[in-house]
Protein backbone atom coordinates (compact mmCIF):
# COMPACT_ATOMS: atom_id res chain seq x y z
CA UNK A 1 0.00 0.00 0.00
CA UNK A 2 1.00 3.44 -1.07
CA UNK A 3 0.51 7.28 0.19
CA UNK A 4 0.35 10.67 -1.64
CA UNK A 5 -0.04 13.69 -0.29
CA UNK A 6 -3.04 14.28 -1.96
CA UNK A 7 -5.53 12.22 0.49
CA UNK A 8 -5.43 9.08 -1.37
CA UNK A 9 -4.05 5.48 -1.34
CA UNK A 10 -3.07 3.44 -3.59
CA UNK A 11 -3.56 -0.36 -3.07
CA UNK A 12 -3.07 -2.69 -6.37
CA UNK A 13 -4.95 -1.22 -8.93
CA UNK A 14 -7.55 0.55 -6.50
CA UNK A 15 -6.72 4.09 -5.52
CA UNK A 16 -9.09 4.80 -1.93
CA UNK A 17 -9.54 9.02 -1.49
CA UNK A 18 -9.75 9.64 2.34
CA UNK A 19 -12.49 11.94 1.73
CA UNK A 20 -14.68 9.26 0.11
CA UNK A 21 -14.63 6.85 3.25
CA UNK A 22 -17.43 5.83 4.07
CA UNK A 23 -16.41 4.06 7.32
CA UNK A 24 -13.59 5.70 9.41
CA UNK A 25 -12.05 4.39 12.85
CA UNK A 26 -10.12 6.98 15.01
CA UNK A 27 -8.00 6.03 17.53
CA UNK A 28 -6.99 9.14 19.99
CA UNK A 29 -4.01 7.98 21.40
CA UNK A 30 -3.19 7.94 25.18
CA UNK A 31 -4.58 11.44 26.41
CA UNK A 32 -2.42 10.75 29.53
CA UNK A 33 0.52 12.22 27.68
CA UNK A 34 -1.37 15.00 25.56
CA UNK A 35 0.27 18.66 26.45
CA UNK A 36 -3.27 19.76 27.51
CA UNK A 37 -4.58 17.32 29.99
CA UNK A 38 -4.37 19.20 33.06
CA UNK A 39 -6.45 21.49 31.24
CA UNK A 40 -9.04 19.48 31.21
CA UNK A 41 -12.45 20.28 33.41
CA UNK A 42 -13.06 17.78 36.06
CA UNK A 43 -16.98 18.04 35.36
CA UNK A 44 -19.54 16.17 33.72
CA UNK A 45 -18.40 16.87 29.96
CA UNK A 46 -17.05 15.56 26.97
CA UNK A 47 -14.11 18.67 26.39
CA UNK A 48 -11.46 15.38 26.87
CA UNK A 49 -12.61 13.32 23.97
CA UNK A 50 -13.35 16.29 21.62
CA UNK A 51 -9.67 17.76 22.43
CA UNK A 52 -8.17 14.56 22.39
CA UNK A 53 -10.45 14.03 18.47
CA UNK A 54 -8.92 17.27 16.91
CA UNK A 55 -5.14 16.49 18.26
CA UNK A 56 -5.58 13.29 16.55
CA UNK A 57 -7.13 14.23 13.04
CA UNK A 58 -4.90 17.63 12.89
CA UNK A 59 -1.84 15.48 13.22
CA UNK A 60 -3.58 13.01 11.06
CA UNK A 61 -4.21 16.10 8.27
CA UNK A 62 -0.61 17.79 8.88
CA UNK A 63 2.09 15.21 9.04
CA UNK A 64 2.43 12.14 7.04
CA UNK A 65 -0.06 10.33 6.60
CA UNK A 66 -0.02 7.18 8.80
CA UNK A 67 -3.82 5.91 7.97
CA UNK A 68 -4.87 2.40 6.79
CA UNK A 69 -7.62 0.93 4.78
CA UNK A 70 -9.49 -2.13 5.68
CA UNK A 71 -10.42 -3.13 2.61
CA UNK A 72 -12.64 -6.26 3.23
CA UNK A 73 -14.93 -4.00 5.55
CA UNK A 74 -13.98 -0.69 3.87
CA UNK A 75 -12.95 1.19 6.74
CA UNK A 76 -10.26 4.04 6.68
CA UNK A 77 -8.24 3.36 10.09
CA UNK A 78 -6.94 6.82 11.75
CA UNK A 79 -3.95 6.70 14.70
CA UNK A 80 -2.46 9.37 16.24
CA UNK A 81 0.78 9.57 14.52
CA UNK A 82 2.39 11.07 18.12
CA UNK A 83 1.49 8.00 20.35
CA UNK A 84 0.61 5.18 17.95
CA UNK A 85 2.34 2.42 19.98
CA UNK A 86 0.24 1.75 22.79
CA UNK A 87 0.81 -2.20 23.24
CA UNK A 88 1.25 -3.21 26.94
CA UNK A 89 5.07 -3.02 27.92
CA UNK A 90 4.99 -5.67 30.62
CA UNK A 91 3.13 -8.79 31.54
CA UNK A 92 -0.91 -8.68 30.94
CA UNK A 93 -1.46 -9.77 34.32
CA UNK A 94 0.18 -5.95 35.77
CA UNK A 95 -2.50 -4.49 34.65
CA UNK A 96 -6.16 -3.32 34.98
CA UNK A 97 -8.07 -2.69 31.65
CA UNK A 98 -11.56 -1.16 31.64
CA UNK A 99 -13.58 -0.46 29.02
CA UNK A 100 -16.97 1.81 27.97
CA UNK A 101 -18.77 1.45 24.91
CA UNK A 102 -21.52 4.42 24.69
CA UNK A 103 -23.96 3.88 22.01
CA UNK A 104 -24.91 7.38 20.47
CA UNK A 105 -28.10 8.88 19.47
CA UNK A 106 -26.19 8.51 15.90
CA UNK A 107 -25.80 4.80 16.86
CA UNK A 108 -28.77 4.03 14.36
CA UNK A 109 -29.31 6.62 12.38
CA UNK A 110 -29.26 4.32 9.41
CA UNK A 111 -32.37 3.02 7.23
CA UNK A 112 -30.18 -0.03 6.84
CA UNK A 113 -29.89 -1.37 10.52
CA UNK A 114 -32.71 0.51 12.08
CA UNK A 115 -31.79 -0.50 15.46
CA UNK A 116 -28.37 -0.29 17.32
CA UNK A 117 -26.19 -3.58 15.85
CA UNK A 118 -25.25 -5.86 18.61
CA UNK A 119 -22.26 -5.84 16.71
CA UNK A 120 -21.05 -3.17 18.09
CA UNK A 121 -19.48 -5.01 20.71
CA UNK A 122 -17.00 -6.85 18.27
CA UNK A 123 -15.63 -4.13 16.70
CA UNK A 124 -15.02 -2.14 19.71
CA UNK A 125 -13.55 -4.90 21.25
CA UNK A 126 -11.50 -5.87 18.12
CA UNK A 127 -9.94 -2.81 17.65
CA UNK A 128 -8.76 -2.49 21.60
CA UNK A 129 -7.52 -5.48 21.58
CA UNK A 130 -5.48 -4.41 18.27
CA UNK A 131 -4.01 -1.02 19.89
CA UNK A 132 -3.37 -2.62 22.87
CA UNK A 133 -2.06 -5.85 21.82
CA UNK A 134 -4.18 -7.26 24.22
CA UNK A 135 -6.98 -10.16 23.75
CA UNK A 136 -8.74 -9.46 27.57
CA UNK A 137 -10.26 -6.86 28.90
CA UNK A 138 -10.64 -7.13 33.31
CA UNK A 139 -13.85 -4.96 32.85
CA UNK A 140 -16.60 -3.99 29.72
CA UNK A 141 -19.15 -1.59 30.91
CA UNK A 142 -22.14 -1.06 27.84
CA UNK A 143 -24.01 2.81 27.89
CA UNK A 144 -27.05 2.39 26.10
CA UNK A 145 -27.66 5.86 24.50
CA UNK A 146 -30.79 7.97 26.69
CA UNK A 147 -30.42 6.49 29.75
CA UNK A 148 -30.37 8.42 33.16
CA UNK A 149 -30.40 7.45 36.56
CA UNK A 150 -34.29 8.36 37.68
CA UNK A 151 -34.54 8.64 41.20
CA UNK A 152 -37.86 8.56 40.94
CA UNK A 153 -38.55 5.20 39.31
CA UNK A 154 -36.65 3.78 42.82
CA UNK A 155 -38.98 5.58 44.99
CA UNK A 156 -42.40 4.64 43.57
CA UNK A 157 -41.59 1.79 41.50
CA UNK A 158 -43.59 3.14 38.66
CA UNK A 159 -42.51 2.55 34.56
CA UNK A 160 -44.16 5.31 34.20
CA UNK A 161 -41.09 7.73 35.63
CA UNK A 162 -38.57 5.16 33.65
CA UNK A 163 -37.28 6.38 30.44
CA UNK A 164 -36.50 2.92 29.80
CA UNK A 165 -38.69 1.90 27.02
CA UNK A 166 -39.11 -1.69 26.17
CA UNK A 167 -37.71 -0.79 22.95
CA UNK A 168 -34.54 0.14 24.59
CA UNK A 169 -35.24 -3.04 27.08
CA UNK A 170 -35.07 -5.89 24.17
CA UNK A 171 -31.98 -3.96 22.49
CA UNK A 172 -29.57 -3.95 25.18
CA UNK A 173 -30.46 -7.44 25.52
CA UNK A 174 -29.75 -8.27 22.09
CA UNK A 175 -26.27 -6.22 22.74
CA UNK A 176 -25.86 -7.97 26.18
CA UNK A 177 -26.00 -11.79 24.42
CA UNK A 178 -23.33 -9.89 22.41
CA UNK A 179 -20.96 -9.19 25.67
CA UNK A 180 -22.03 -12.75 27.41
CA UNK A 181 -20.49 -14.47 24.76
CA UNK A 182 -16.93 -12.81 25.11
CA UNK A 183 -17.26 -13.43 28.98
CA UNK A 184 -17.97 -17.12 28.52
CA UNK A 185 -14.79 -17.28 26.87
CA UNK A 186 -12.77 -15.54 29.19
CA UNK A 187 -12.21 -12.50 26.86
CA UNK A 188 -14.12 -10.62 29.41
CA UNK A 189 -13.99 -11.16 33.00
CA UNK A 190 -16.52 -8.83 34.44
CA UNK A 191 -19.16 -7.31 32.58
CA UNK A 192 -20.79 -4.19 33.63
CA UNK A 193 -24.00 -1.93 32.62
CA UNK A 194 -24.72 2.40 33.84
CA UNK A 195 -27.02 4.09 34.71
CA UNK A 196 -29.34 1.37 35.97
CA UNK A 197 -31.46 2.27 38.73
CA UNK A 198 -32.75 -0.62 41.40
CA UNK A 199 -35.74 -1.08 39.05
CA UNK A 200 -33.90 -1.71 36.09
CA UNK A 201 -31.31 -4.06 37.25
CA UNK A 202 -34.12 -6.65 38.98
CA UNK A 203 -35.90 -7.34 35.47
CA UNK A 204 -32.31 -7.18 33.39
CA UNK A 205 -30.89 -10.07 36.14
CA UNK A 206 -33.95 -11.98 35.39
CA UNK A 207 -33.78 -11.45 31.63
CA UNK A 208 -30.08 -12.55 31.05
CA UNK A 209 -27.88 -15.10 31.18
CA UNK A 210 -24.81 -14.06 33.46
CA UNK A 211 -25.49 -11.37 35.60
CA UNK A 212 -24.00 -8.00 35.20
CA UNK A 213 -20.87 -7.52 38.00
CA UNK A 214 -20.87 -4.09 37.64
CA UNK A 215 -23.30 -1.13 37.40
CA UNK A 216 -21.61 2.55 37.07
CA UNK A 217 -23.93 5.80 38.10
CA UNK A 218 -23.50 9.42 37.63
CA UNK A 219 -21.23 10.56 40.73
CA UNK A 220 -23.95 12.51 41.97
CA UNK A 221 -26.23 10.08 41.97
CA UNK A 222 -23.69 7.51 44.27
CA UNK A 223 -25.48 7.90 47.63
CA UNK A 224 -28.87 6.70 46.55
CA UNK A 225 -30.37 4.16 49.25
CA UNK A 226 -32.20 1.86 47.45
CA UNK A 227 -29.68 1.19 44.48
CA UNK A 228 -26.33 1.16 47.45
CA UNK A 229 -28.66 -1.38 49.41
CA UNK A 230 -29.49 -3.99 46.06
CA UNK A 231 -25.94 -3.76 44.60
CA UNK A 232 -24.81 -5.23 48.17
CA UNK A 233 -27.41 -7.87 48.38
CA UNK A 234 -26.74 -8.76 44.69
CA UNK A 235 -22.95 -8.35 44.59
CA UNK A 236 -23.01 -5.55 42.15
CA UNK A 237 -19.75 -3.13 42.43
CA UNK A 238 -21.07 0.04 42.53
CA UNK A 239 -18.57 2.47 40.24
CA UNK A 240 -19.01 6.41 40.03
CA UNK A 241 -18.70 8.32 36.59
CA UNK A 242 -18.74 11.89 35.25
CA UNK A 243 -19.38 11.11 31.65
CA UNK A 244 -22.03 13.18 30.01
CA UNK A 245 -25.51 11.64 28.50
CA UNK A 246 -24.41 12.36 25.47
CA UNK A 247 -20.84 11.63 24.87
CA UNK A 248 -20.20 12.64 21.28
CA UNK A 249 -23.26 14.06 19.59
CA UNK A 250 -23.07 13.85 15.84
CA UNK A 251 -22.90 17.63 15.40
CA UNK A 252 -19.71 18.10 17.59
CA UNK A 253 -18.15 15.20 15.34
CA UNK A 254 -18.91 16.84 12.05
CA UNK A 255 -17.92 20.53 12.94
CA UNK A 256 -14.03 18.90 14.17
CA UNK A 257 -13.86 17.10 10.81
CA UNK A 258 -15.13 19.96 9.37
CA UNK A 259 -12.30 22.10 11.54
CA UNK A 260 -9.50 20.24 10.34
CA UNK A 261 -10.52 19.13 6.75
CA UNK A 262 -7.67 20.79 4.60
CA UNK A 263 -7.94 20.96 0.63
CA UNK A 264 -4.94 18.19 0.57
CA UNK A 265 -6.09 15.58 2.78
CA UNK A 266 -9.98 15.60 4.11
CA UNK A 267 -12.51 13.47 5.42
CA UNK A 268 -16.20 12.95 4.55
CA UNK A 269 -18.32 15.73 6.01
CA UNK A 270 -21.12 13.52 6.28
CA UNK A 271 -19.67 11.46 8.99
CA UNK A 272 -22.22 10.10 11.73
CA UNK A 273 -20.33 8.76 15.23
CA UNK A 274 -21.96 5.71 15.82
CA UNK A 275 -19.70 4.40 18.99
CA UNK A 276 -17.43 5.44 21.60
CA UNK A 277 -15.18 3.37 23.20
CA UNK A 278 -13.40 5.03 26.35
CA UNK A 279 -10.62 2.57 27.91
CA UNK A 280 -8.24 3.06 30.63
CA UNK A 281 -4.91 0.55 31.84
CA UNK A 282 -3.84 1.20 35.28
CA UNK A 283 -1.01 -0.47 36.65
CA UNK A 284 -1.80 -2.59 39.59
CA UNK A 285 0.65 -2.14 41.98
CA UNK A 286 0.91 1.33 41.74
CA UNK A 287 -2.54 1.85 41.54
CA UNK A 288 -1.91 4.72 38.56
CA UNK A 289 -3.47 5.11 35.37
CA UNK A 290 -0.79 4.69 32.65
CA UNK A 291 -3.11 4.72 29.61
CA UNK A 292 -6.15 6.33 28.76
CA UNK A 293 -7.59 6.87 25.22
CA UNK A 294 -11.04 6.62 22.52
CA UNK A 295 -12.04 4.84 19.87
CA UNK A 296 -14.71 6.34 17.48
CA UNK A 297 -15.99 4.82 14.82
CA UNK A 298 -18.12 7.15 12.17
CA UNK A 299 -20.41 5.90 8.87
CA UNK A 300 -22.13 8.35 6.40
CA UNK A 301 -25.92 7.97 6.93
CA UNK A 302 -26.67 5.45 4.47
CA UNK A 303 -23.68 2.73 5.36
CA UNK A 304 -23.91 -0.60 6.85
CA UNK A 305 -23.40 -0.84 10.10
CA UNK A 306 -23.58 -4.84 10.02
CA UNK A 307 -19.93 -5.76 9.61
CA UNK A 308 -18.29 -8.00 11.93
CA UNK A 309 -14.77 -9.05 12.56
CA UNK A 310 -13.35 -12.23 13.66
CA UNK A 311 -12.49 -12.68 16.62
CA UNK A 312 -11.98 -15.75 19.05
CA UNK A 313 -14.23 -15.85 21.94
Amino acid sequence: MTENNEGQTSNGNSVIKTSDAARVIVYTGNVMKQANINSFNSGKNNQELVSALTDTLKAYLYTKPMWTFDKVNGILEIPDPFYFDQKLTEDRNEYEITAKLFYLPSSSTSVIEPSPPPQYVAQSIYHLFKVLGINTIDTFIVYFNGLIFNYSDEVDGSSSNDNFTKSDYDNLIKVWTELEKFHVNNRIHKLGVSEFTKNRLESFINAVEISPKVNQINIIDCNNGEILEFAKKNDIELLTHRDPTVILPSKTFQNIIEETNTNKISLNNDLLPRWVLKYSVMIKCRGVVANKGYIVMGSTPNSGLNFTYTIDH
